[in-house]
């Protein structure tokens, strides 16, 4: 058996970026001021040698831990025998890995006795600039005040920075069986872990490799982690009304999602510090794209793996236009001023009336033969990468495409300009024999203008579009997310509250034909949609403290969600007369009573609180 067997677990990335990048990377470097001889804390602690702000790797741990050995054996390819004969660390080490101008970054090596309470530890200046700190455990020594000087340590750094990505190497494996390391490794992840959430650091996320110098693959991927940024965090995006805006971190907001350019993780690999900024002109959408990061990782030194092309990802989604260069970003503001809306004014819509906050709102619509619309809508769509799951752009040549705009109307240089706040289209599909249905495709507020009521004024102009038109038959949704389907719910129910079949009386009688017809007739809702809103509304005017009344209502959502389980008994019956008792089996994997009722019971409760939370928006808007 080879001397060490790395086990993967999980709580390491190893197997991940093994499958990724492949094993063994070898990494050079250029030495800096190794120094050997007694501590000197003072000389050490209090001096900031990274004046440049490259990002820092610290290695901790006790004395004969094997943080030396490792730092040898892996920057300076020394023989692992060799490292029998090195001196405990007396003082700091600097390793500074620059063998180009693409990979730039520090490698701290603390002596052992390192005392986090002497005055002369700087933890600002120390723990503020770091990427990542890997504390050495030796696996082989009693390892409790390891752990204490772990914790101590972790505590210590996370306070600063919380940033900071902790990797415990649990090291000298090599000489433990199989057996005792994964109890070493079960043994030290469960003791640190319960330890900071005892202190009340249960955000704190640790990940643990068993280690040996004769294997230093982990040590290479701990450096390869943190040229990993996550997608959503460094992505800033901005809707920019005026110049201050660019370097005001309040008008920033953060994509939901990066998926549909970054993959499935949500992640980009190759950069250190990573920023990437895509900015829009509040009201006319011209579009910045630009990144800025300390270091990109280099081919030479990762085995060929190269840095994902950012700007290659998004730009394949913007229109053509937009710009790379800052200032010509910015003096494209001066055009603001001459923006108008498109399309027809539908309505109006203010918060904060008579106060010093108040803001004013307009909606309009439009169809894509607006003059200069098809390029807006453009640009306009972007937006809906970053928060629509399994976003696409829509044939806009079509002309049974309807587009609905949001913008604020706000003060600027003694006059008024405007910002888009979000949009909505609508496609008017064909509805036997002689109707038409709208069915709702788009649907998007922007995170600065969430939460103020937008959503649902949105939908309710485009309800009123409709509903004078005779030719309309009912409004659908095209595959509603949970957040527009509870905003669906609440705009509904305060509708219908409002129709006299879904008065208190008539709703514990039952969801009846009138209900149906007269929310489609006055309300363009479907016949679905209404006995959702029913059930709703009858939830509202059931007295919850009357244990039949309650019980009524529990039953009767419940024989609507056990339709299907009819059917599904139903078509069993008919395949009982088809098939033998093999063919059956091997066709159908049917329920029994008792997993039914589970199942019922589950999905009621799931759909009741659904129902509270639109019942509590319903009273708060009163």
């Amino acid at each position: 058996m080879a001397p060490y067997h790395r086990i993967s677990d999980p709580w390491s990335y190893e197997q991940e970026e093994e499958d990724h990048y492949g094993p063994g990377y070898e990494v050079g470097s250029y030495t800096k001021d190794y120094n050997d001889g007694p501590y000197d804390g003072e000389s050490d602690l209090n001096v900031n040698s990274n004046p440049e702000g490259k990002p820092r790797i610290l290695l901790m741990g006790l004395r004969r831990s094997g943080k030396s050995s490792i730092q040898k054996v892996v920057f300076h390819k020394m023989s692992p025998n060799e490292t029998l004969f090195l001196e405990s660390t007396n003082k700091i080490v600097k390793d500074e890995i620059s063998n180009s101008s693409f990979v730039q970054f520090q490698i701290w090596d603390f002596p052992g006795q390192v005392d986090f309470f002497d005055s002369n530890f700087d933890c600002e200046m120390i723990f503020g600039g770091c990427g990542a700190l890997v504390f050495v455990i030796d696996a082989q020594d009693d390892y409790i005040d390891a752990l204490m000087k772990l914790n101590l340590t972790v505590t210590r750094a996370y306070k600063v920075n919380p940033n900071i990505r902790f990797e415990v190497f649990i090291h000298k494996v090599d000489g433990l069986s199989d057996d005792h390391k994964i109890e070493a490794q079960r043994d030290i992840h469960q003791r640190a872990n319960d330890e900071l959430m005892e202190e009340g650091f249960d955000s704190v996320n640790l990940s643990f490799y068993l280690t040996s110098i004769y294997d230093h693959s982990s040590y290479k991927k701990t450096l390869l982690q943190t040229f990993i940024t996550d997608s959503n965090e460094a992505l800033d995006l901005k809707l920019v009304c005026e110049l201050s805006d660019v370097q005001n971190d309040e008008t920033t907001f953060k994509p939901e999602m990066s998926h549909q350019i970054f993959g499935e993780n949500e992640s980009i690999f190759g950069y250190q510090n990573l920023k990437i900024s895509l900015y829009y002109t509040a009201g006319k959408l011209n579009t910045y794209l630009g990144m800025t990061y300390k270091a990109e990782v280099d081919p030479k030194q990762f085995d060929g793996a190269i840095a994902d092309d950012v700007m290659g990802a998004i730009s394949a989604k913007l229109p053509p236009g937009y710009m790379t260069n800052l200032d010509d970003f910015v003096a494209t503001l001066n055009k603001e001023q001459t923006f108008k809306p498109f399309g027809d004014l539908l309505s109006t819509y203010s918060i904060n009336k008579g106060s010093a906050t108040e803001r004013h709102f307009q909606l309009y619509s439009c169809t894509i033969e607006e003059t200069g619309f098809r390029s807006y809508h453009e640009r306009l769509q972007t937006f809906l990468l970053w928060y629509v799951d399994a976003a696409s752009f829509i044939d806009v040549d079509d002309d049974r495409w309807r587009f609905y705009l949001i913008f604020e109307k706000y003060p600027c240089d003694g006059g008024h300009r405007y910002a888009i706040c979000g949009y909505a289209t609508v496609y008017l599909y064909f509805a036997y024999p002689n109707k038409t249905r709208p069915r709702i495709s788009q649907f998007l507020v922007l995170p600065p203008f969430q939460r103020l009521g937008l959503g649902a004024e949105l939908l309710n102009v485009i309800y009123r579009s409709f509903l004078k038109d005779s030719n309309i038959l009912d409004i659908t949704v095209e595959d509603p997310s949970d957040e527009f389907t509870r905003l669906r719910d609440f705009v509904d129910a305060q509708n219908c509250k409002k129709l006299p079949s879904f008065s208190k009386e008539k709703l514990h009688q039952g969801f009846t034909a009138e209900m149906v017809d007269e929310a489609q007739r006055d309300l363009k809702i479907n016949k679905k949609q209404a006995r959702r809103v029913y059930e709703i509304l009858r939830f509202q005017a059931t007295n919850l403290s009357d244990l039949e009344e309650y019980r009524a209502y529990r039953l009767d959502v419940k024989r609507r969600l056990n339709i299907p389980y009819q059917k599904e008994a139903s078509d069993y019956k008919k395949l009982q007369k088809a098939l033998n008792a093999e063919e059956l089996r091997s066709t159908l994997s049917t329920s029994t009573k008792e997993q039914r009722i589970e199942n019922l019971e589950k999905q009621y409760q799931t759909i009741e609180n659904e129902y509270r939370h639109t019942l509590e928006r319903l009273a708060a808007s009163q």
